[in-house]
C-alpha cells in the first residue's frame, strides 16, 4: 500500500505556485497515493470551500477546512504551498506577507484597511510553526523567513525552481520564421517580451519606459505582453507616449516557450518576486534576462544572461536599460546550458528527498510510540 501525500494549494491554474503543487502531485503519484487539493475540487464527497467570494473569507475558509480533515497524521505526509494549514513541509514561495506588503507600499498604512493583510500573517504563522521542514525558493526568500521568524531558521532548506526540459529548450527554428508564426511584427529592430501574472509588480510601466527610451535612440522596439494582469493602470502611459502599436498584449497563451526564443529580451523589472520562473524558462530557451536584485531568479543568473538592475526608480536606469539591449550581444547555447543543473527532475529530486524524510522520521516516531 502506497504511503498518503498531500498536496494543498487553494487554487489551481497557471500561477507559478499553482504549477508547481500541479507538478510535485504528477511525479510523486507513481510513488505516493497523491491527493491534490484546490478549492473548489471534490475530496471525500464534499467540494473544498474557498473558491470564491471575498478574497481574505476564502483563504480562511480553505484553511480552516484543510485543517478540519484531520489529514496531518502519522501515515501521511501534508506538503503544504498555501499559508494556514498545518502541515509537515511547507513550501514558502510567497515569502512573508507583512514584509511583501511594505515592500509594495512603503510607509503607506493603506494597505492595513484590507482585512486579507491582517488575517495571511496568522494563517502564515501556523504553517511556519507547525511545518517539519520549510522550503525556500531562493535565498532571498530563506533570508526574509529567518528575518520574520528567527526561531524557525533550522527548519530552513533552499530548493530552486526548475524548469521542463521538453518544453524550454533552444530553438531549432530561426527567429525570424518564429516570428512569423507567432504573427509578431517583422520589422521589429528589437523585440522585448514580459510574461506573468501581475503586471504591475512585474514592472510593465518600466518596460514600456525601456521601449521608450529605444523609440528616442532610433530602435524600432515592441513589447509583446503575456499573462494576466490588469493593463488598465499603463493605459494613460501608453497613449502619451504614442506607442499603441508597439505594446502588444496577448493574454494567457499555451506555447510561451516559443515566445522566449522569438524575442531578444525578457523584461521583468519586478519589485518582487521570489524566484520568477519567466527568467529560468526564458533562460533555458536562450534568451536573456533584464531583472532586478528583488528577483530570487537573479542569484542564479551569469553576467552573460542579462542585466542586473540595482535600483530601477534610478534616473538613468530605464536608459542604461535601453543602452544595453541596443549594444549587448548574446550567445543562446551558453545562455541555455547556463541553467542546465535547474531542470524540474533536479528539482523533483530534491523535493522527493525532504518527503521521504519526513516519512522517515514519522515511522520512527511512530516506533518510538509504541515501545
Amino acid at each position: 500500500m502506497k504511503q498518503l501525500l498531500y498536496i494543498i494549494r487553494r487554487n489551481s491554474g497557471q500561477g507559478g505556485a499553482e504549477r508547481v503543487a500541479e507538478r510535485l502531485a504528477a511525479s510523486f503519484s507513481d510513488q505516493f497515493e497523491v491527493y491534490r487539493l484546490w478549492a473548489g475540487n471534490q475530496f471525500n464527497g464534499q467540494k473544498i470551500p474557498g473558491f470564491s467570494g471575498i478574497l481574505w473569507w476564502g483563504h480562511w475558509r480553505y484553511a480552516h477546512y484543510i485543517n478540519r480533515l484531520a489529514i496531518y497524521k502519522q501515515n501521511s505526509v501534508v506538503y503544504s504551498l498555501e499559508k494556514g494549514p498545518t502541515c509537515d513541509i511547507y513550501r514558502a514561495g510567497d515569502g512573508v506577507h507583512r514584509i511583501n506588503m511594505l515592500g509594495k507600499y512603503g510607509s503607506s498604512k493603506a494597505w492595513m484597511v484590507n482585512p486579507v493583510h491582517w488575517l495571511m500573517p496568522k494563517l502564515e504563522r501556523n504553517s511556519f510553526e507547525s511545518a517539519r521542514y520549510i522550503i525556500a525558493n531562493s535565498e532571498l526568500v530563506r533570508s526574509q523567513v529567518v528575518s520574520a521568524y528567527p526561531h524557525v531558521e533550522h527548519k530552513m532548506v533552499t530548493i530552486y525552481n526548475g524548469f521542463d526540459e521538453q518544453t524550454f529548450k533552444l530553438s531549432q527554428i530561426d527567429k525570424l520564421t518564429l516570428r512569423k508564426q507567432l504573427e509578431l511584427p517583422l520589422d521589429a529592430d528589437k523585440i522585448l517580451l514580459l510574461s506573468g501574472s501581475g503586471f504591475e509588480r512585474k514592472g510593465l510601466h518600466h518596460a514600456i519606459g525601456i521601449v521608450k527610451n529605444l523609440h528616442e535612440r532610433g530602435c524600432k522596439a515592441y513589447l509583446v505582453v503575456v499573462g494576466k494582469g490588469d493593463s488598465s493602470y499603463v493605459k494613460k502611459l501608453i497613449n502619451q507616449t504614442g506607442l499603441i502599436e508597439f505594446i502588444l498584449f496577448k493574454g494567457l497563451i499555451n506555447n510561451v516557450a516559443q515566445y522566449y526564443q522569438a524575442s531578444d529580451m525578457l523584461v521583468l523589472l519586478t519589485r518582487h518576486d521570489p524566484f520568477a520562473n519567466a527568467c529560468l524558462e526564458a533562460w533555458a530557451c536562450g534568451c536573456p534576462v533584464i531583472t532586478t536584485r528583488d528577483n530570487g531568479a537573479s542569484e542564479v543568473m551569469k553576467p552573460f544572461s542579462g542585466l542586473l538592475v540595482d535600483d530601477i526608480l534610478h534616473k538613468k536606469a530605464i536608459g542604461q536599460c535601453a543602452e544595453y539591449i541596443m549594444q549587448q550581444a548574446f550567445e543562446a547555447p551558453k545562455i541555455a546550458a547556463s541553467v542546465e543543473f535547474l531542470t524540474a527532475d533536479k528539482e523533483k529530486a530534491a523535493h522527493l528527498e525532504i518527503v521521504n524524510k519526513v516519512f522517515t522520521e514519522k515511522s520512527a516516531e511512530g516506533h518510538k510510540a509504541r515501545f
